[in-house]
């Protein structure tokens, strides 16, 4: 089982570049990425997606690369030529205006076609796969992170499914009660309202309105669905990853069966238990949030 919340981090260096690479992870109902990535790596944000999907199922997930290299000695990153091409023109073009001063490298460096976009594209690919290599470090690091989150909160979990279990034997011992007390408060009315009269109560008919009563309160069904969603809930846990949205629908199942057992129910111990439980339940729900 894991959370999605994490954090990892992976570190690349050699003696040309130097790649940083951080991911940050939250909950989300979904799988959303979004990489930061420097100027000549924007188009490999797709493919730091498709590597993020081949580790992780739900959250929002963010990546920054942080990518440093050294000046490389045989690339010529400037169109000297057409450089001076430009230089010549303005200068003519000043001196034709009548208008005086130097012509500025900033300015040339600004004009088109002075930075060579092919040179910076070419030194991209070559540290791409030192990108890609430090990304799913990184990412290996998150998992592992979010794994041990996971683990962290199995316990709380355990220990709201163990209230749950108690407070569901309570109310399996009180269930049966109700009955026998609706039975014997329904003589006592019938014999206080049949005080000094001779009207008899035919047994049958009381047995049929005890029989109609316990119909209406029995419980019995969902109190047995309520004991699986326990065990499938503490089995999910036990099997391992993406048991997050099972374990929200379970909660939800969890949540139903007590709605319906809260109106059957027609005792005071058995509302306080069942309202109790929806408390425990609402916790689990909360926790829940959290998992993949």
């Amino acid at each position: 089982m894991r959370s999605m919340t994490g954090h990892g981090q992976a570190r690349a260096r050699d003696a040309g570049d130097a790649v940083d690479v951080e991911v940050r992870s939250v909950n989300h109902r979904y799988l959303k990425v979004h990489a930061r990535l420097p100027e000549p790596f924007g188009f490999r944000e797709g493919d730091i997606e498709e590597m993020v999907r081949e580790v992780l199922k739900r959250g929002a997930v963010d990546i920054d690369v942080r990518v440093t290299s050294a000046p490389d000695a045989e690339s010529e990153p400037f169109d000297l030529d057409l450089v001076k091409v430009y230089y010549k023109k303005l200068k003519g073009i000043g001196k034709e205006l009548g208008l005086g001063g130097e012509v500025s490298m900033e300015a040339l460096l600004a004009l088109p076609g002075v930075v060579k976009r092919d040179a910076a594209r070419t030194g991209a690919e070559k540290v791409w796969p030192k990108i890609a290599k430090t990304v799913k470090a990184a990412l290996a690091d998150l998992e592992a992170a979010r794994k041990r989150e996971g683990e962290r909160l199995k316990k709380p979990l355990k220990a709201i499914l163990k209230d749950m279990a108690r407070l569901l034997k309570e109310v399996k011992e009180l269930a049966p009660a109700v009955v026998e007390q609706y039975r014997d408060r329904l003589k006592e009315r019938v014999a206080r309202l049949l005080n000094g009269t001779d009207a008899p109560i035919a047994p049958p008919d009381l047995g049929r309105e005890i029989a109609m009563f316990a119909d209406r309160c029995d419980i019995s069904e969902e109190l047995a669905r309520q004991e699986s969603h326990l065990k499938e809930f503490d089995n999910l846990m036990a099997a391992g990853d993406d048991a997050g949205r099972r374990l929200d629908f379970i909660s939800q199942e969890m949540l139903r069966e007590a709605n319906t057992m809260g109106a059957k129910a027609n005792d005071a111990r058995l509302t306080q238990r069942i309202v109790a439980m929806k408390a425990e339940i609402e916790k689990l729900k909360e926790q829940i949030q959290n998992i993949e």
